[in-house]
């Protein structure tokens, strides 16, 4: 199957994976094997889909980059959380049963742990879907416990007061993502959707979400998911807030914590939180993975994240996602076949044609349209030693001589991810 971006996908395209509401990610819209139309191409676009998954012969093996129980849990996560705090906002807060949702995590750590390697391309599959806050903290607190579950050692050195099982269970971790921003509910509706940047850290009112969230949830919540609700914006560089530390005894000032004061749990969910805050562009656009990422390196921001944690988080996040189509400098459509630890922006990608993803009767009548004479300009031309090696393979059985590492050869680079120009932010 293929990731498209939802720009570059045609009538006949068959769906590889269901197409969820984005309102409504338990509510599916299309099933797997529906042939696509035009209408309902202009429908997905219309209420914020970016991407869907197809069809493609020959990229069997990407099947697995996706775990559908995963996916079916975040989606769970979701809806829950949105119907059960919209319910509570009506009548009180306080009547939450906040007991289910620490078991929903619990189910969700042990299903990420029986993944050897999984990647957290799954925690895309709820980008550009309903940009609210319940997306965002579900978001968030599945990238916080895949960043966990790689964080093994230093778990453990962190929480070294405790016995090895206990250090490594994440649950309270994922719980305290799942709510971190419940705070928000109880701001002006005009400050709900404000994101922060290096240059604006929000104002008073603002900031103050941590702390109501931390007030309203503590009492039904063991105290270090509570910590993570209260202390999600504490930055290692100790420029964060809110001001928890008092130096020198009664009536002296407070300050953000700073480096490893902050617990681990919180270290992690900052990195999680910031990362999918820096997908969502000023101009309403939904950034690729790589521009957030590039985003995190700069500057004003590289020093806000432990570390440790930083490099670990990078592994897990890959800048491109196996099966993601994204277009090449030369005007080629690719996929991602392998990524690159090593350069992360430079994968091995397989050069395909999106028509191979067309169904038979969608493609023959493609194939019987007139070519217009304003037609513009095809891509530029497959190389020669690439269209010699293709042409000694006719039976096309091994797809993957096809395959480019763009960390070996220089000539190609990712230039776009659907409409997107990612090209300067590749370095």
């Amino acid at each position: 199957m293929l990731k498209v971006p939802i720009e570059q996908i045609e009538p006949g395209m068959v769906l590889a994976r269901p197409v969820a509401n984005p309102e409504k990610p338990d509510h599916t819209l299309l099933k797997a094997g529906y042939e696509m139309e035009a209408d309902k191409v202009a429908r997905l676009r219309a209420i914020g889909v970016s991407s869907i998954w197809i069809n493609y012969p020959g990229l069997d093996f990407l099947d697995d980059v996706l775990d559908t129980q995963v996916i079916s849990q975040q989606q769970e996560l979701y809806s829950s959380l949105k119907e059960n705090f919209n319910e509570a906002q009506q009548e009180s807060l306080s009547n939450i049963d906040y007991r289910p949702y620490v078991e929903q995590m619990r189910n969700l750590f042990h299903s990420l742990l029986a993944h050897d390697n999984i990647s957290a391309a799954f925690v895309n599959e709820l980008h550009g879907q309903s940009n609210d806050i319940y997306r965002h903290c579900t978001a968030v607190a599945s990238m916080a416990m895949l960043i966990g579950l790689r964080s093994e050692n230093q778990l453990l050195k962190a929480r070294s007061n405790m016995n090895a099982q206990q250090a490594k269970d994440l649950t309270s971790l994922g719980t305290g993502c799942l709510l971190h921003d419940m705070g928000k509910t109880l701001l002006p509706e005009e400050l709900q959707t404000f994101r922060i940047s290096a240059m604006d850290l929000g104002s008073a009112e603002w900031q103050k979400h941590t702390e109501i969230g931390y007030d309203m949830l503590k009492a039904g919540l063991d105290p270090v998911a509570a910590q993570v609700i209260v202390n999600h914006h504490q930055h290692y560089d100790g420029s964060g807030f809110p001001k928890r530390k008092q130096l020198n005894g009664t009536g002296a000032p407070f300050f953000p914590l700073k480096g490893t004061e902050i617990h681990i749990f919180c270290r992690i969910a900052c990195l999680a939180n910031y990362f999918d805050s820096f997908r969502y562009l000023p101009d309403g656009r939904t950034a690729p993975t790589v521009v957030a990422l590039k985003r995190m390196k700069k500057p004003g921001y590289a020093s806000w994240f432990d570390p440790e944690l930083y490099r670990i988080f990078t592994k897990a996040m890959p800048a491109f996602s196996p099966g993601e189509q994204v277009t090449l400098n030369d005007g080629r459509n690719v996929v991602v076949i392998q990524v690159n630890d090593d350069y992360p922006c430079k994968p091995i990608v397989r050069p395909i044609n999106l028509d191979d993803a067309l169904s038979p009767a969608a493609r023959e009548q493609k194939e019987k349209q007139p070519i217009a004479e304003d037609k513009p300009a095809e891509p530029t031309a497959v190389p020669a030693e690439q269209q010699a090696a293709q042409e000694d393979a006719e039976d096309k059985n091994d797809p993957s001589k096809f395959d480019i590492d763009l960390s070996q050869d220089s000539r190609y680079f990712i230039q776009k991810v659907g409409e997107f120009d990612v090209s300067s932010f590749l370095h």
